[in-house]
């Protein structure tokens, strides 16, 4: 319904009929009310709808190291989150007869141009703590000694997880990783490493190596 403010040409706002009266910075404006047009998605719509709350679901425990894995991107959390989201539909999402499947070990938990992790192995050490070995490969394209090791262990099952952002050098080629947790632990985490690099331009990070589950 229009309101009358006064003179009934220069003072309307609200509904009039199929337009809409308004005044915006002392000026009468006038639009057309929006069409409501119902469109029943398509199979592909459903499907990606399907994929993203799926991949969402499994990403939202891990979303605040998912952010600074993908802190290389110069925008808000959100949008790196959002990057990270984005992936895992592209590169862990598979259609099985029409049912997209999340596969963790194609998740990833960083991404960008610097030299990745070579030559990766994961040994219990003790129901609680792992040992992490790598090949020191600081003279290879990009990679700088001073470069860390960025971990994170999660288990999808119970959303239990557990990271270490201030890793070794890239030199060193070798780290413990100490659950607060007692054991044991084996089997049941998926673990993720990169490496990380802060320089001038910021934050500079590599692609992320799922090792499974060990």
């Amino acid at each position: 319904m229009a309101i009358s403010k006064g003179s009934i040409i220069d003072k309307v706002s609200g509904k009039l009929g199929n337009l809409i009266v308004y005044e915006r910075n002392g000026k009468v404006c006038v639009r057309s009310k929006p069409e409501k047009i119902s469109v029943p998605p398509s199979e592909r719509q459903i499907y990606q709808r399907k994929a993203f709350a799926q991949a969402s679901s499994f990403l939202v425990p891990i979303r605040s190291e998912l952010e600074f894995g993908f802190s290389g991107i110069l925008a808000e959390n959100s949008k790196r989150f959002g990057k990270a989201l984005s992936l895992a539909v592209k590169t862990a999402t598979i259609s099985e007869n029409g049912v997209p499947i999340i596969y963790p070990e194609r998740i990833r938990t960083s991404t960008g141009d610097l030299l990745g992790v070579v030559d990766a192995t994961l040994d219990w050490q003790s129901p609680s703590s792992l040992r992490l070995t790598w090949r020191p490969n600081q003279f290879e394209g990009n990679g700088k000694e001073s470069d860390r090791l960025f971990y994170l262990a999660f288990d999808p099952v119970t959303k239990q997880k557990w990271s270490v952002r201030e890793g070794e050098y890239r030199k060193n080629g070798s780290m413990t990783i100490e659950f607060p947790w007692s054991g044991p632990l084996e089997g049941r985490f998926y673990h993720f490493i990169s490496f990380y690099s802060k320089r001038k331009k910021g934050m500079e990070f590599s692609d992320s190596v799922c090792l499974g589950k060990v």
